[in-house]
């Protein structure tokens, strides 16, 4: 996302919700849930796929998806994935400011909006979801949001560390170990795992991985473009997607 001057960012980040820091989780040393409460989240209408902004510098800004959402209550959560686990010098400023958070903290969420592109919806047949670690708490909201009777698969790549977290956490899906080429194990799940019928299907996270997996299942799976919904968190060689 672009740089603003300070006085700019502070008027845009005033636009938002007001929230507390109710709760930290640290499910792993690179996962971190984060719980807010804020009276601007009551009636909100959510779905999965929407993202909120927050600013983690004087001058940027950051986005993220919430993994859960009350609007009674005025809640949400966020699964984090934290990239730099162990570069405490070398933060980069989304990292840094929620390595920041602590209970009780005052933060403002800007906005609560899903891309027309890349929206949860209801279809009748198998939904497919592919995507990184960045994704877990996405592909969490989307299946509990899809509900019992749903049928989901999928691939999620996440290092070799967490991958028994992350396939708690996401039962109905495979959650594959990364390689050191990020997007392989993903890719080569996909063109091996056995052919099925797929009504739509998500890819998110590592922007190039998503190009290839889109053209993929175009090809093994026959589905239109249409079908496909997509949205890149972040790409290599490019910061603040």
């Amino acid at each position: 996302m672009p740089r603003l001057p300070a006085p700019f960012a502070r008027l845009i980040e005033a636009r938002g919700m007001p929230c507390t820091v109710t709760g930290i989780e640290d499910l792993s040393p690179w996962f971190r849930r984060v719980h807010l409460a804020g009276e601007g989240l009551r009636g909100h209408p959510w779905a999965p796929c929407q993202v909120t902004t927050f600013r983690v510098t004087p001058t940027e800004f950051r986005r993220y998806t919430p993994d859960a959402f009350d609007a009674e209550t005025g809640r949400m959560s966020l699964l984090f994935y934290r990239h730099s686990t162990g570069a405490r010098n070398v933060l980069p400023p989304g990292e840094a400011w929620l390595d920041g958070l602590t209970v009780g903290d005052r933060v403002n969420p800007i906005g609560l909006e899903a891309t027309r592109s890349f929206r949860a919806r209801a279809v009748p047949g198998t939904v497919l979801m592919c995507g990184d670690a960045t994704t877990v708490g996405l592909w969490d909201s989307m299946i509990r949001w899809l509900g019992d009777g749903a049928r989901v698969c999928g691939v999620v790549e996440v290092p070799a560390h967490d991958v028994p977290l992350v396939q708690g956490l996401l039962p109905d899906v495979e959650v594959v170990a990364q390689t050191e080429r990020h997007g392989e194990s993903l890719l080569t799940w996909l063109d091996g795992s056995p052919r099925q019928e797929v009504a739509h299907a998500y890819l998110a996270g590592h922007g190039q991985t998503i190009q290839q997996a889109r053209t993929l299942l175009r090809a093994r799976y026959g589905l239109h473009r249409s079908d496909i919904s997509t949205q890149p968190y972040w790409a290599t060689g490019k910061a603040g997607l």
